[in-house]
């Protein structure tokens, strides 16, 4: 911690003030997740079931991808800040929007508020850390992602606890009203930032994200493949928890208040690996070495599933604890370190690609392919991740390769 403070004192005033406002923007957007995540997951239980949520996410993903595309081209328009500023405040209407058709009764309205609920986070928290990339070179990236990632996940718990407690006191509708609240307050929070220029990031450039990588384009591709297999893996987890827990928990604002608590664990635990683990593993072991640690770690979480039953909401929900919670915080800043041998703007266009359009279209296509098979058996899904888990570290021997060519 001394360290970090001397570190941290040695920046420039707007270097620091910048980076005060990433921090808490982050911490708020995720402050807002779990509420949102919480109150739309009910109430889109209130109407449908577990079959119907592969469907959802691949409605949502295809919601999200014309989204992506409509923020391509006004970013470069508007800057990143106005962008920013206007997706959140259109995610609130939405949200709103798809609010009052549920309550008056219109079911498929519950697809709506799922979509904006599985685009919103991706635009707000993929703007945000690719803007901290683009704006840090490498030295700073390293020390300064970690405490960055450590606000997120304190946002997250506080967010689950808050949902608990108030799906608890007050039912889900206040969750999703507070949660609106604090959408529009990160979108303010990070306007802050603006006083700060990224070359390639200011209004009116004709350089869009997409275009940032040509030449790049074959090592950004890698790093896409280990984000998509990341998340097939990731989701099919993800589907294991929602099979057991539709089962188990059956009552709406129970619901709301069990999947708070959850995914304030899910940050816990992230939270824990930024303070505690990060800061050993970034410093002492190489990249290469975490990237092949992570793949690793999920297949011992499986085996361990297997041994224990996956039919148990406990284990299941430790499982997906370990993956989700590596996958915010471990998998996320090493990752991030892949884009530093690239530009600033390069950097932030294969964020944009990866983090926004391979993240969630990924997510799409296995929630497509899943979607036509129902009632699949939880140890068919556990060999399919397991599949996913063996082409991940093929792809990162590859990955490297390609690295050291870049290198040079």
């Amino acid at each position: 911690m001394k360290n970090f403070l001397e570190f941290y004192s040695d920046l420039s005033t707007d270097i620091k003030h910048t980076t005060l406002f990433i921090a808490l923007s982050y911490f708020c957007v995720l402050f807002s997740y779990p509420l949102v995540r919480s109150a739309t997951s009910a109430m889109f239980y209130d109407v449908y079931t577990s079959q119907e949520y592969s469907m959802a996410s691949f409605i949502g993903v295809v919601v999200l991808m014309v989204l992506i595309g409509i923020n391509n081209k006004w970013q470069s328009k508007i800057g990143v800040h106005k962008m920013y500023l206007l997706t959140g405040i259109l995610s609130v209407v939405s949200l709103l929007c798809g609010y009052i058709g549920y309550k008056l009764g219109i079911g498929w309205m519950t697809y709506v508020i799922f979509a904006i609920k599985e685009s919103y986070i991706v635009l707000l928290v993929g703007s945000c850390l690719a803007f901290a990339n683009a704006l840090y070179d490498i030295i700073q990236f390293k020390r300064l992602i970690g405490p960055i990632g450590a606000a997120g996940s304190l946002g997250g718990i506080v967010g689950g606890q808050l949902t608990s407690l108030l799906a608890k006191n007050f039912g889900t509708d206040i969750v999703f009203f507070t949660a609106l609240i604090i959408i529009i307050l990160t979108t303010i929070v990070f306007y802050q930032t603006r006083h700060i220029s990224v070359k390639g990031l200011e209004p009116n450039k004709s350089i869009t994200p997409l275009n940032a990588i040509r030449g790049v384009k074959k090592y950004v591709l890698l790093i896409a493949s280990i984000v998509a297999l990341s998340q097939f893996v990731i989701y099919i987890a993800d589907l294991q928890f929602n099979i057991v827990f539709e089962k188990v928990v059956v009552e709406k604002d129970a619901r709301t208040a069990y999947l708070g608590e959850f995914y304030s664990y899910v940050n816990m635990f992230s939270i824990f690996m930024q303070f505690v683990l990060m800061p050993f593993l970034l410093v002492r072991l190489s990249i290469k070495s975490i990237f092949f640690f992570i793949p690793i770690l999920y297949i011992i979480l499986g085996i361990g599933g297997l041994n224990y039953g996956v039919a148990s909401l406990t284990v299941i929900g430790i499982i997906f604890i370990g993956m989700k919670g590596t996958d915010y915080s471990l998998f996320a800043a090493s990752k991030d370190v892949m884009y530093h041998p690239l530009l600033s703007l390069q950097k932030f266009g294969a964020k944009f690609i990866t983090d926004m359009f391979v993240y969630r279209s990924s997510k799409a296509l296995i929630a497509f392919v899943f979607a036509q098979f129902v009632g699949l058996q939880m140890d068919i899904l556990t060999q399919v991740q397991f599949f996913f888990l063996c082409l991940w570290i093929l792809v990162i021997f590859i990955l490297f390769k390609e690295q050291k060519k870049l290198n040079h």
